[in-house]
């Protein structure tokens, strides 16, 4: 397990993300860019937009998926590195908090600014801001004991403004957001969403990733994706990348899931119709019947006509008729 975690930190095509549905931090790095690591026996790496480091334990059970997306020809897939929901509880704060200056900053030019909980109450996950800008410090300081998302707070306004660092904490290490807060867009890079009408579901994590009860992603690994690139744009297929992905699915997926994906692609190199076959009881194994069809049209596109009847019964995205099993993500 913590092989790929070290692999794919070593890759700019990976991307990682920390936090719960609705309030998250992503952390990714360019080809080119300086990414310096750690020495003391954490995993992770510092760049001029963030950092992320990791610390070993061996608890953590690693869940790769796959899910679809609204694009008929993709799908998501990563991996989901969890941890016992006993395990994984933080501090959760309530309330704006002031906590100090940060002993524990990724970078040692700001273990003296001060960091701020913000009070989001997500149980695992723990999401501060820190600054060393007297005039938000100020503002946060006559904020402390106040709700952050409460209509009209000027702590959110004074936070949006500044641009501060964005601080994400779990069991399993933290990952720090150094850019300016996107208003309109996100920034390319590492950057972070606080989504009050997500968070208000009360899920730790999207309903597409099936983990399994009393287990919590401390950490996910958005791993390269044979489609398209981390901007979300399209690229030629990338076999390689394919290959391994379907390698960690094998390893630490769900096996229903695996060894549906594995019949539907038996079905299709026999030429069998979709009429023979069938799609699944669960949504599980039917989500997996749905991202095989895909993935076999980008390694079989000579096939279009045999998976045009495929697609008419089982992924109807094309049509319009989204299936239900096309979840929130």
């Amino acid at each position: 397990m913590w092989n790929v975690i070290e692999e794919c930190i070593e890759s700019p095509a990976h991307g990682w993300s920390m936090g719960s549905f609705g309030a998250i931090g992503e952390f990714n790095w360019d080809a080119g860019e300086t990414c310096l690591h750690f020495n003391d026996g954490r995993l992770g790496c510092i760049t001029d937009r963030g950092a992320l480091a990791l610390t070993l334990r061996d608890d953590l059970e690693p869940l790769a998926y796959e899910y679809l997306t609204k694009n008929p020809s993709h799908w998501t897939q990563g991996i989901a590195f969890c941890l016992d929901a006993e395990k994984a509880k933080m501090k959760n704060y309530s309330v704006i908090t002031e906590l100090g200056p940060d002993e524990g900053a990724l970078k040692l030019e700001h273990k003296k600014h001060i960091l701020f909980d913000m009070g989001l109450r997500q149980g695992f996950v723990d999401i501060a801001i820190r600054t060393d800008n007297a005039e938000l410090i100020d503002a946060l300081r006559q904020a402390c004991g106040s709700d952050l998302l409460m209509p009209g707070n000027p702590a959110m306004a004074a936070i949006i403004n500044a641009g501060p660092h964005r601080v994400f904490t779990t069991a399993l290490g933290r990952l720090e957001v150094y850019q300016l807060i996107g208003i309109e867009k996100s920034p390319q890079g590492p950057h972070t969403h606080v989504l009050p009408k997500l968070m208000a579901s009360g899920r730790a994590f999207s309903a597409n990733v099936p983990i399994r009860d009393g287990m919590l992603p401390m950490l996910t690994l958005h791993a390269a994706n044979p489609c398209r690139d981390l901007l979300g744009k399209d690229k030629p297929f990338d076999q390689y990348q394919f290959q391994q992905f379907q390698h960690w699915l094998q390893r630490f997926g769900i096996q229903d899931y695996y060894q549906q994906k594995q019949l539907v692609f038996d079905w299709l190199d026999a030429n069998q119709s979709s009429d023979d076959v069938n799609p699944g009881e669960s949504r599980l194994v039917r989500t997996a019947t749905r991202v095989a069809i895909r993935q076999y049209e980008q390694l079989q596109p000579d096939k279009s006509l045999l998976l045009a009847g495929w697609r008419k019964r089982f992924d109807k995205v094309l049509d319009g008729a989204v299936s239900q099993d096309v979840g929130h993500g």
